[in-house]
């Protein structure tokens, strides 16, 4: 069974290097649970593919399996139905709580045990890496459940760093995030990395088996179990492959059933041509349409309205209506807080200009990210001065307001139209941030 099991998206290219993975999980918090259910999944295929346990590093904030809110104390499971399996079983957490940032992804993917402080990635020049990275996501930015947000920036300079320390033949990266199509601005051919997106780099991914459709054993988990792009490429990789099979004909396929957002590939296409690996037997037969269903994805940015609504709408008691009442009120005022600030900021710059025009543009334009300098700069004062409105969120970030990174886009790449550089709008967030935290107490949800 397991050698059948052989990793999609992961292959056996050279018999004589190793193989290697790490999987990260950017959130926290019982709505997230997803993400840790779809990491731990990931840890299983690879596993199962036949990668060493000792090849893997997981790491996530390992907040969700006992949860008080979880019906299945020390349980995750990444899809519905009395056949489910228990994916946090046997799901070897290498770094959990606190300690995961966006500087321990930097500092395992590239080898720095000093600054990680526990296994790192130890690959060389001959070995196959795969890395997964499933959490919320804006323009040029993925989130981590402690510290600041990771910029398209720093993602660039760590594949850049593992490349010049001849980490690895060939990777391949599979990145689950809204606007995820925006964080490999720089990746080529000749870097040898295949990158795949769940999204392009102006697009929300999606959440799937919520609701009704949470259900396992029995229960409903009141939490999505996995998201689209994710639960596409495992349960892919769960039937079982032919030894002949390219990362093509899987990416095909897991691109047709990611039908709610466009599902990008950079880098190295050549990589797509290899074959995935020997598989020894053909486990469930070639999965059709029929096998995988299509209807209950949910937006990301909306998931924990969706899922605080959901709760409301199904109580069983005045107490826990109440309970969920509260949770929607409360996330719904953190969105017009983040709103506001946002607003704020745009209507700041665009001051003495065309007010109207440029508010528009700033808004509303999904202009692509150039000046990463800039960007970053701004992202960084978010996350320093504004409200934090989550208990797990990203400083002044959170899966909700990450979609106005696109805004600090628009505002790095419209500097000579507006006549301010980035120095000005930094300073025009910082006033508005600062005004924001005086007047809302931080919204905590």
């Amino acid at each position: 069974m397991k050698a059948a099991l052989a990793a999609a998206f992961l292959p056996a290219l050279v018999q004589a290097g190793e193989r290697y993975a790490v999987i990260a999980a950017g959130s926290a918090g019982f709505y997230n649970y997803r993400h840790q259910a779809d990491a731990c999944h990931a840890y299983h295929v690879m596993l199962d593919s036949g990668i060493k346990a000792e090849n893997i590093i997981l790491m996530m904030q390992d907040d969700v399996a006992n949860s008080p809110d979880n019906p299945f104390k020390g349980k995750l499971y990444n899809q519905p139905g009395n056949a489910s399996k228990d994916v946090y079983e046997g799901c070897k957490i290498d770094y959990r709580g606190k300690v995961v940032t966006g500087q321990l992804f930097t500092d395992v993917i590239t080898g720095n045990k000093a600054g990680a402080g526990g296994r790192v990635l130890e690959s060389s020049s001959g070995d196959t890496v795969f890395i997964n990275f499933v959490d919320h996501g804006g323009v040029g930015i993925i989130a981590f459940p402690n510290g600041p947000v990771y910029h398209a920036s720093e993602l660039s300079k760590a594949l850049k760093l593992m490349k010049s320390k001849n980490m690895y033949k060939e990777l391949v990266f599979y990145m689950e995030a809204c606007e995820s199509g925006s964080m490999f601005p720089d990746v080529t051919a000749d870097d040898k990395i295949l990158a795949v997106t769940a999204a392009n780099a102006h697009e929300f991914s999606w959440g799937f088996y919520c609701g009704n459709d949470a259900k396992v054993h029995g229960k409903n988990i009141g939490s999505c179990l996995g998201d689209l792009f994710s639960i596409s490429w495992l349960e892919d990789s769960d039937f079982g492959k032919f030894s002949s099979e390219t990362f093509d004909t899987q990416i095909t396929r897991v691109t047709k059933r990611t039908n709610k957002s466009h599902v990008l590939q950079f880098g190295d296409m050549s990589i797509k041509t290899q074959t995935i690996g020997d598989v020894m037997d053909r486990v469930q037969g070639e999965p059709t349409p029929a096998d995988f269903p299509q209807s209950n994805a949910v937006d990301v940015r909306d998931l924990d309205l969706a899922q605080a609504v959901y709760a409301y709408e199904h109580a069983e008691t005045d107490e826990e209506k109440k309970r969920a009442l509260r949770r929607v009120q409360e996330i719904a005022a953190a969105r017009k807080a983040d709103e506001d600030v946002f607003n704020g900021i745009v209507k700041a710059a665009c001051h003495d200009v065309n007010m109207h025009e440029c508010k528009e543009t700033m808004i509303g334009s999904t202009t692509d990210l150039k000046d990463m300098d800039c960007h970053y700069k701004l992202v960084q004062t978010v996350f320093d001065q504004c409200p934090r409105r989550e208990e797990h969120g990203a400083g002044g970030w959170n899966g909700y307001n990450m979609k106005f990174s696109q805004v600090l886009a628009n505002l790095c790449e419209s500097q000579e139209k507006l006549g301010k550089d980035a120095d000005t709008l930094d300073k025009i967030i910082r006033g508005q941030c600062g005004r924001a935290s005086g007047e809302t107490a931080q919204i905590i949800v």
